[in-house]
């Protein structure tokens, strides 16, 4: 699967600009063996994945312990065997337009799709790359996508930057009703550094109220985030991640672990979207 470049699946009478940074472009929540989670670099350019970090964990200023940003400041306290803090091995990349795949375990991914996955978080095997579990970081022994709501965070972390106390968001995905599945760094401060706002738990959109079917995976279909906010936020080219409009520009579709949707019209999507 590597250097599988981009498809356009399905295309759109508008132009859809593309994002400055990387991002998500599908996740598979069930079944178990099949847990994957892909992202695809939109830019024209190579991306170091040295300083790259994945997560499923989530919360607020209530819960900085628990939290991703406490890694600037020590372990994390919660270390459920059901989550997880990893990252890219150093000096891996990934190529203008190329899609990766990160399997929870790259031996049952590859049952379940006869491919296989470039990256995997248990090191089950199957051929992928192990992913690195950092000092402040940890890998659950049963880690995985919870069906009914959960959170996927990408972002950048720098141990030895002058700005080693932020973690700066590259993409965010959210499913579920539960709003306890949310991230929300507003007013944290770590040493003596502070996050900006992001967007209040009740004001951040999912991508829908639930998990997707078991034949199925959340799609992302547009390529420049809807109507995120691009300026002040705690992103790593500034954009609020969390203020995205998921619930429009994710879907549910057939998997294709290795190949994005990259433009769909929102009036089609629309009456996709209302027969779920």
């Amino acid at each position: 699967m590597k250097f599988v470049f981009v498809l356009c699946l399905l295309v759109s009478s508008l132009a859809f600009s593309q994002a400055d940074h990387l991002l998500l472009t599908e996740i598979c929540d069930t079944p178990t063996g099949g847990e994957f989670v892909e992202i695809c670099n939109p830019t024209s350019s190579a991306v170091s994945l040295s300083l790259v970090y994945i997560t499923d964990l989530y919360g607020d200023n209530s819960c900085v312990e628990d939290f991703y940003p406490q890694i600037a400041v020590g372990p994390i306290a919660y270390q459920s065997s059901y989550d997880f803090l990893v990252k890219f091995p150093t000096g891996d990349e990934i190529a203008p337009g190329q899609v990766i795949v990160i399997a929870m375990s790259g031996s049952a991914f590859e049952v379940e799709y006869g491919i296989q996955a470039d990256y995997d978080i248990w090191g089950t095997g199957g051929g992928a790359t192990v992913m690195t579990v950092p000092s402040n970081g940890f890998a659950g022994s049963s880690a995985g996508l919870t069906n009914s709501g959960e959170t996927v965070t990408l972002f950048s972390y720098d141990d030895y930057a002058d700005s080693a106390d932020l973690c700066y968001d590259i993409d965010y995905a959210v499913w579920g009703d539960d709003a306890g599945e949310f991230v929300d760094k507003t007013g944290i401060t770590i040493n003596s550094s502070t996050y900006l706002n992001d967007l209040p738990w009740a004001s951040q959109d999912a991508i829908y109220h639930t998990g997707h079917a078991s034949d199925s995976t959340f799609q992302r279909i547009d390529t420049w985030e809807g109507f995120e906010t691009p300026t002040g936020g705690n992103g790593i080219t500034g954009h609020d991640e969390t203020s995205e409009n998921l619930s429009d520009t994710w879907f549910q579709s057939d998997p294709t672990p290795g190949t994005v949707y990259t433009a769909l019209e929102r009036e089609t999507w629309g009456s996709i979207k209302s027969t779920f």
